[in-house]
């Protein structure tokens, strides 16, 4: 009897531990979720937590885009690891991450993570992101398109990045496509869509739009008689504005 239970319970002992690794397999089988993802490399960034990094560089390994993205961006923080950033958060970008595609634009860019600036790379990389209506990146490529960076200025191209960029909701480049509307830069001159552009700009809360609108609005005040006192409360919203949230825009 005695040999029979030492058979049962060792039987018993190895099912068990096989039902254990059975149910480890299956739970680090589940791919994380963004949200879980994105909850652990926040935590990661803000107190550098080492239990918080192993799990993101496991997912990261494990080719979840979104982890390495979070893993490069935790990273980042230390000059000491600058190389191994770069490479997490390329390896996302090229995944097609379009939160790591902005990171490796603005890295190359204004030469971050040890890079030298270098505007080919930049203007690959926002374009990239671009194209997935991240309109801080149609933004830039408006912005190196009317300067020459990486490629020879051309006022048209910057334009139609300005309009994409508009399109999606970047209050700062509607007040530059106003702008354009009235110069005629890359664009045929008009009044009306200037003053469009300008007050959608405004409305987005973007500062030196409320600004130019409101002297715009008092100069006409002065002209037609009309009511002068929404003219100063723009002025006001304007220095308001700029104080509170100019930094957004930088």
């Amino acid at each position: 009897m005695k040999k029979h239970s030492r058979k049962w319970a060792l039987l018993i002992a190895l099912l068990t531990a096989l039902l254990l690794v059975l149910m480890w397999i299956t739970i680090t089988d589940v791919p994380p979720t963004t949200a879980q993802i994105e909850t652990v490399g926040v935590r990661a960034l803000n107190t550098q937590d080492k239990s918080s990094i192993t799990t993101l560089s496991r997912w990261a390994k494990q080719g979840f885009p979104i982890a390495q993205r979070e893993l490069g961006l935790v990273l980042s923080v230390s000059p000491n690891s600058y190389i191994e950033a770069h490479k997490w958060l390329e390896k996302a970008a090229a995944a097609g991450d379009v939160d790591a595609q902005f990171e490796m634009a603005e890295a190359n860019y204004k030469a971050r993570l040890g890079l030298q600036q270098n505007f080919v790379e930049a203007w690959k990389w926002y374009k990239s992101a671009a194209k997935q209506h991240n309109s801080k990146a149609s933004f830039m490529l408006a912005r190196m398109a009317k300067y020459g960076e990486g490629n020879p200025p051309d006022l048209a191209i910057s334009v139609n990045w300005l309009k994409q960029s508009s399109a999606e909701g970047n209050a700062q480049a509607m007040f530059l496509l106003a702008n354009a509307y009235t110069a005629g830069e890359g664009v045929e001159q008009d009044a009306i869509k200037a003053r469009e552009w300008l007050e959608r700009s405004a409305e987005g809360d973007y500062p030196v739009a409320i600004h130019e609108l409101s002297l715009l609005l008092e100069g006409s005040a002065k002209i037609t008689g009309s009511d002068p006192l929404l003219a100063r409360h723009l002025r006001k919203e304007a220095t308001d504005e700029r104080t509170l949230r100019w930094n957004k825009y930088q």
